[in-house]
């Protein structure tokens, strides 16, 4: 059995959380200075108190349910099999999860715990992985091109999934998905009442949201500093009050800018826009704020492609792709020798599920730059391949137009620590895409819908 979580009636509720976050049983037994069972907290009781006044520094003793559901040790499996059966006559025991009650002695010490399957099956000693707590996320940004994708991973993998969005580019990116597991909460990240009410009931955060992408920011500046950097410092601070022990913020390598050595996460950014630099203030404001059961995690994103739910042609692979299934013409711009590191969505989207199941102790107040070294690739030579697939389409160069971002980033951080390494290439882009526009899941790639610069132009 994993060492019981025990706490001391007199430690305050902020660690008890710690304790709660680090064990992933949802729960703390509290006790005295003998170890006698005085009460049992959740992480949910916790939550409930702050929102009604409680401070972080009171005593748990102060909410701790103080006649919890026990158990004796001189009691034969009949006899708990026969409360159990009354308990859920009295419907004292949840319905759809697991139930860890304490067996004592009969001076009050914990001796063993029984976990309750919600079919009624239950254990002693040990909590079945299945029966480990389902975690819940709140991902922000959800509905988006990268969080559509998430989502349904997490949600395929049993997680318990709250999508944040204000739907600004449209619902079309979740509006299918149908599970009890799914929940979904309409706000905007700049009302910090939205995020109180929407971060109290979960046990991490991904946070997705943002204005992206140069274009984007140069259109609505200030929405890119409230959103970017007020916001997300603003998201910290108040997951980190509320006990939440995991916060993953997703930043770019476009932070680096122009850059001739290969970039590590210890290469000092430049970033070159304000997209750039929002995403770097956040960074710091978050990383700030590690410590007292707080876990910040910063990931890196090379330049994202692929299908998504909610799709956009606004990145450049995308609509090169795009260009050569229907026009077949690859327009490049410049002589497309600059160099930026390329992922696909769904490698994103598994490189944040890996970061969520890594220990605290691993990935806690670190930076990953989040790509494939195989996928450093100029525009020019992602062209390339994608004529390669689209044979009976031509390259195109034009002058004007040209970006100047260049870097060369490494990935031996991520693949070393957390032995993540990308599955998917421009190849499977180009496969998924022809299959969306063949099934009529995409007609018109021009139309504003897929693109964030040209939605927002016309708001």
């Amino acid at each position: 059995m994993d060492k019981l979580p025990l706490i001391h009636k007199s430690k305050t509720l902020k660690e008890t959380m710690h304790m709660i976050n680090e064990t992933g049983l949802g729960l703390a037994f509290v006790v005295d200075s003998k170890e006698r069972l005085k009460g049992v907290v959740s992480d949910g009781d916790i939550r409930r108190a702050l929102l009604k006044g409680v401070s972080l520094t009171d005593k748990i003793e102060k909410i701790m349910n103080k006649k919890p559901i026990k158990f004796y040790e001189d009691w034969n499996r009949d006899k708990i099999l026969v409360l159990i059966q009354k308990l859920r006559e009295e419907n004292k025991i949840p319905k759809s999860k697991s139930l860890i009650v304490p067996v004592l002695s009969r001076n009050k010490k914990i001796k063993r715990i029984v976990t309750i399957e919600p079919k009624g099956n239950f254990f002693f000693d040990s909590i079945p992985k299945k029966l480990k707590k389902t975690k819940k996320v709140l991902v922000i940004g959800g509905a988006g091109y990268i969080g559509s994708v998430l989502v349904r991973m997490l949600l395929k993998r049993g997680y318990k999934v709250k999508v944040f969005d204000n739907l600004l580019y449209g619902d079309q990116g979740i509006i299918d998905i149908n599970s009890k597991k799914f929940k979904f909460f309409r706000g905007d990240l700049i009302n910090t009442r939205d995020i109180v009410e929407a971060i109290q009931d979960v046990d991490l955060v991904v946070h997705l949201a943002a204005i992206v992408g140069d274009p984007s920011s140069k259109l609505r500046p200030r929405e890119t500093l409230e959103i970017n950097y007020f916001s997300t410092k603003n998201l910290g601070e108040i997951a980190k009050y509320f006990g939440i022990g995991k916060l993953i913020f997703a930043s770019t390598c476009s932070v680096y800018g122009y850059k001739e050595e290969k970039c590590t996460e210890e290469t000092e950014p430049s970033p070159l826009s304000l997209y750039a630099e929002t995403k770097l203030f956040s960074e710091k404001a978050l990383l700030d704020l590690k410590g007292d059961g707080f876990s910040p995690v910063i990931l890196r994103f090379a330049t994202a492609f692929g299908y998504s739910p909610r799709m956009r042609f606004d990145l450049v692979v995308n609509l090169l792709i795009a260009k050569a299934l229907k026009e077949k013409k690859i327009t490049v711009y410049g002589d497309g020798k600059q160099i930026r590191p390329f992922m696909h969505v769904k490698d994103i989207a598994r490189a944040i599920i890996k970061v969520i199941e890594a220990p605290d102790f691993k990935v806690g107040g670190e930076i990953f730059n989040v790509g494939s070294d195989n996928l450093n690739l100029s525009i020019l030579e992602v062209a390339e391949k994608i004529r390669e697939m689209v044979p009976e389409s031509k390259i195109v160069l034009l002058k004007e137009k040209e970006d100047n971002r260049n870097y060369f980033v490494s990935f031996e951080k991520i693949r070393k620590t957390l032995k993540f390494k990308a599955k998917y290439g421009i190849e499977q882009a180009v496969k998924e895409i022809s299959e969306a526009f063949e099934k009529g899941k995409i007609k018109n790639f021009y139309n504003k819908i897929y693109s964030n610069y040209y939605s927002l132009s016309e708001m």
